[in-house]
């Protein structure tokens, strides 16, 4: 992401906090620490408008007829999702050691008090061939609440379109939990209610 160096994350829990009314992230990131991100309803919204948009022209709408582009993204969509279903419930069925790990991922008050908690304040997106990728500034809390802080890179998520599917259903399932009502159209909304599988986290290492 342009001359910033941020650490790579293929691996995330979102959940959210009353307490805080925020979004939060639990983040395995590769050659660093776990990392905690709070995500404000406006950074939220950020993120997902960003992901809307860049999945237009990831999905190359431009090649099909502009009446057809809803039935294009709501088959796009039920297809990610499907395989997030199948995905969990392959996970699910092994008692493995990776599982074990992935249970570190929960939020929980623990995990909060124990790990590097961030303020997303950035948002930067960039398509890199079919992959897009998406990263995070933010400051570190709760120091930035007292003093003066530079904005930090927090991570980054390379996001292929099945997974920028699953990363949208995933924030907006998260925001419907906070019951913040984000001014937000999904061109798949009429069929969002039929998707199974869990929502809580994401694989995004295909």
């Amino acid at each position: 992401m342009s001359k910033v160096s941020y650490p790579i994350s293929q691996q995330i829990k979102v959940s959210f906090s009353a307490f805080e009314d925020r979004l939060i992230i639990r983040a395995r990131r590769m050659e660093a620490e776990p990392a905690t991100v709070l995500l404000s309803r406006r950074m939220t919204l950020l993120i997902l408008q960003q992901l809307l948009k860049q999945l237009t022209e990831m999905s190359e709408l431009g090649k099909t007829p502009r009446e057809y582009w809803h039935d294009v993204l709501q088959m796009s969509h039920q297809q990610a999702m499907q395989a997030k279903k199948v995905q969990d419930e392959a996970q699910a069925s092994e008692a493995s050691e990776e599982q074990k790990q992935d249970e570190a991922l929960l939020v929980s008050d623990e995990s909060l008090r124990d790990s590097d908690i961030y303020l997303a304040t950035e948002l930067t997106v960039q398509a890199r061939d079919k992959e897009l990728m998406l990263a995070l500034k933010g400051l570190p809390m709760p120091d930035a609440m007292t003093q003066r802080t530079k904005h930090e890179p927090i991570l980054a998520i390379p996001l292929q379109r099945e997974n920028v599917h699953q990363m949208i259903e995933l924030l907006m399932s998260r925001a419907a939990d906070a019951q913040w009502n984000l001014p937000l159209e999904l061109p798949w909304q009429d069929v969002s209610d039929l998707q199974g599988g869990s929502n809580d986290g994401a694989r995004l290492d295909n």
